[in-house]
């Protein structure tokens, strides 16, 4: 249990030391660690893709950043891709009227897995509109555990 928090507390550590770094109008989605030591960053900008040429720009600037914390590992830096992470309340606020899969710790309503359109955005919590019933549920941000676009490509 001790090595969880003890690498949740570093790649804290590392995640602000990369904000602190990217360029203006670069947001970083999430930092986990994958495969072992690989640190991986989704990132996103406004007012462009985020192609190849822009993640080797991305990672030059956070490279030294990370060294500095002590991090030596490999980086990769990716798009957060078309079914992107929501980590922040202001994400969430972003995509109000798309669809999202939601995960929460504590069961609402005697359920952990929602799937709905996110109607409003509140400052603790946001409301899914459920596609099974059209009824809505009021989830707190601070029981989400994991939360991502849901696109369909068939529209």
């Amino acid at each position: 249990m001790k090595k969880v928090v003890v690498t949740a507390t570093r790649l804290d550590r590392l995640s602000e030391a990369v904000e602190r770094v990217l360029p203006e109008g670069t947001e970083l989605i999430e930092a986990r660690f994958s495969r072992g030591p690989l640190l991986t960053l989704l990132v996103d900008r406004e007012g462009g893709p985020v192609d190849h040429e822009f993640c080797a720009r991305i990672i030059s600037v956070v490279a030294p950043a990370l060294e500095e914390e002590g991090y030596g590992g490999m980086i990769e830096v990716s798009s957060p891709g078309i079914e992107r992470p929501l980590t922040r309340p202001s994400h969430f606020r972003r995509f109000v009227g798309h669809q999202v899969r939601v995960r929460v710790g504590e069961p609402v309503d005697g359920r952990r897995n929602f799937t709905g359109v996110i109607e409003r955005v509140a400052e603790a919590s946001f409301v899914l509109r459920l596609p099974e019933d059209g009824e809505e549920v009021e989830l707190p941000f601070s029981s989400v555990t994991r939360a991502h676009l849901k696109e369909d490509l068939d529209k």
